[in-house]
């Protein structure tokens, strides 16, 4: 769960501290706007005004709200804000979490590429390619990220060992850098990522 979904489930007070029946102002600390349409309030000092609705699926949501269809594709599209792309559920239009077990449950994994500084391409918005490192000195789980032929990074050590261990088995897994900073990747199923990249194209 993000910082931002954090102020959005807090419950506020019913009174200030030290003033008794003296209703709370909340004070707002941060605002922007979402892809979806949505505006991303962060408030303090007495939580979110009634009505608020987070932009982001909580994690119980999107488990509930996130599936596969009767073609095996997931109800999830791509949606693009200021120069990253997002998953979002269809129904809502809301926001799901790069890290949520709803997408590890549909075979759909995210992650932030680490290394990137230390390596000799540049990753960009667009297809990329993962390559199994098994002789890693590092990392036996490593899990290098390409374009064009050129290492961009290395996927999250701590997400690697289950993906390399679906490498390993032979699962063929097609992914696609979805924000160039940070660096962020999605990888799963050919189809699926055809199905959710869709038509856009950077």
């Amino acid at each position: 769960m993000g910082l931002l979904d954090w102020f959005g489930r807090r419950s506020p007070p019913a009174v200030s501290p030290g003033r008794a029946g003296t209703p709370v102002k909340p004070v707002l600390v941060s605002r922007r706007e979402t892809a979806s349409g949505f505006t991303v309030s962060a408030y303090v000092s007495g939580g979110p005004p009634a009505g608020y609705v987070s932009p982001y699926l909580s994690a119980d949501e999107a488990e509930e709200l996130v599936h596969l269809d009767e073609r095996g594709l997931p109800n999830l599209r791509i949606v693009e804000f200021r120069g990253e792309w997002w998953l979002a559920e269809t129904s809502t239009g809301r926001l799901v979490n790069a890290g949520s077990r709803a997408l590890r449950r549909l075979g759909i994994w995210s992650v932030r590429v680490r290394g990137d500084e230390h390596a000799p391409g540049t990753l960009r918005i667009g297809p990329a390619s993962l390559e199994r490192e098994p002789d890693n000195e590092f990392d036996a789980n490593a899990i290098a990220v390409y374009q064009d032929g050129i290492r961009c990074g290395y996927w999250n050590k701590g997400a690697a060992r289950s993906l390399s261990k679906l490498l390993d088995s032979g699962q063929q897994m097609a992914a696609y850098a979805i924000s160039a900073r940070p660096p962020k990747v999605i990888a799963t199923e050919r189809r699926i990522l055809t199905h959710l990249v869709g038509r856009l194209r950077p």
